[in-house]
């Protein structure tokens, strides 16, 4: 193929366009360092968003089991105070949630709405 009497096209030179100074690089050698900056940014890109997910993971673990912490915690607040298990919720039991509804509701019946406290 590179032959003087095959009929192929001639050899080609380096890629230079008109309007390029004199002394100005070919191409080529310029395109592959920019495809090769740009293959080590889509790997540091890859590499920081596996990073950014296993970190994400971890903080979701971490969260459940601070929620995890805080519940057993007020479980076992709720058992040491009432002496008896929330399942039961037997005649003086009451959850939390019912604790504090009971204690909103008398505070609005000492305390009608829109008026001072009595003195």
């Amino acid at each position: 193929s590179g032959f003087r009497g095959s009929p192929s096209s001639p050899p080609q030179k380096p890629s230079v366009s008109p309007g390029d100074p004199p002394g100005t690089p070919p191409l080529a050698p310029v395109l592959q360092l920019l495809r090769n900056q740009l293959q080590e940014k889509d790997a540091l890109i890859r590499h920081l968003e596996n990073d950014w997910e296993r970190s994400r993971a971890q903080r979701e673990r971490e969260e459940r089991l601070l929620v995890t912490a805080w519940y057993n915690m007020g479980l076992a607040l709720q058992r040491q105070e009432g002496g008896t298990a929330p399942r039961g919720l037997s005649s003086g039991a009451q959850s939390f949630l019912a604790q504090q509804r009971l204690a909103t509701v008398a505070r609005r019946a000492r305390t009608p709405h829109g008026r001072a406290p009595p003195s």
